[in-house]
């Protein structure tokens, strides 16, 4: 099972760049940021966690661009996203962007997305909150036509564009690997209709729940002519203990992404170091 770290970083934090370097040369296997492009200064919809909003989701680093910085400084961590609100992006640029950031990696990109829970923030993009599923299904459509096509079209009910031509392509062949956020079993089904596999939490995942997720995604892998020895199935957080994350490898679990907190440099790193003699 692969161990990776999912820091929340901002511009007062450890820089993400600096944190890469020190993960790699500790062995993890990946760092996955995640995104909120914008958070509305007032709104309604609940934390999912319950409480107030933290500050840092206010503050977070835009995960495309400081990917592609810890890729620069990197030979062999891998970089993911966890997750990127797939659909704050026009799906064109979002294509060029993903590849860009596997191409500058050498094929090293994970995309963890998901349709997010902050409703006002989607508001403020335009997102179809009503039929968020349907409009992702759609996006990862054409972007993945973008991909793989040296022409690209495609027509679609949130998506449409003519022949055109969208460079670069991946190194990742067909594809980077697309997770699929969500812990109902609607995730797991869109994991395996249009992506690679699936990122539940841990706040509301057991390793029961998880044996029976991924049972579904075999069954709809089958369905759908595919392999399911190629799910990934990347549990976001974890307690620091090697017996439960044992647990979760045996229900399927193939990667665990272990939280940082957001905090001043020295001490984000040294909670790096006391990670690493914990779980790797």
């Amino acid at each position: 099972m692969h161990i990776g770290i999912i820091p929340f970083a901002t511009s007062q934090t450890m820089p993400v760049v600096e944190l890469g370097i020190e993960a790699e040369s500790l062995g993890f296997e990946s760092l996955f940021l995640p995104e909120h492009a914008v958070v509305p200064a007032n709104f309604d919809s609940p934390y999912p966690e319950g409480g107030d909003t933290p500050d840092e989701y206010r503050r977070m680093l835009d995960p495309y661009t400081a990917l592609a910085a810890v890729a620069g400084a990197t030979e062999r961590i891998r970089i993911g996203t966890a997750i990127t609100l797939i659909l704050e992006r026009p799906p064109l640029l979002a294509a060029g962007q993903l590849a860009t950031l596997d191409v500058v990696s050498d094929g090293r990109l994970i995309v963890g997305a998901g349709t997010g829970w902050l409703r006002e923030e989607g508001a403020i993009f335009g997102v179809d909150w009503e039929r968020r599923g349907t409009q992702m299904k759609d996006y990862f459509r054409a972007i993945k036509r973008c991909w793989q096509d040296p022409v690209s079209a495609y027509s679609g009910t949130h998506v449409s564009f003519p022949e055109l031509v969208c460079e670069p392509k991946p190194v990742q062949k067909p594809n980077p690997p697309i997770l699929i956020a969500g812990e109902m079993k609607v995730a797991v089904r869109r994991a395996a209709i249009y992506g690679d596999g699936w990122i539940p939490r841990y706040l509301w995942s057991t390793p029961e729940s998880i044996a029976e997720g991924r049972d579904r995604m075999v069954d709809a892998y089958r369905e759908f002519g595919r392999d399911p020895s190629t799910i990934d199935i990347t549990l976001f957080g974890c307690r620091q203990s090697r017996d439960e994350m044992r647990r979760f490898e045996d229900a399927g679990v193939t990667r665990i992404l272990f939280f940082l907190k957001p905090e001043p440099p020295q001490a984000m790193r040294d909670r790096l170091h006391r990670l690493a003699e914990r779980v790797l």
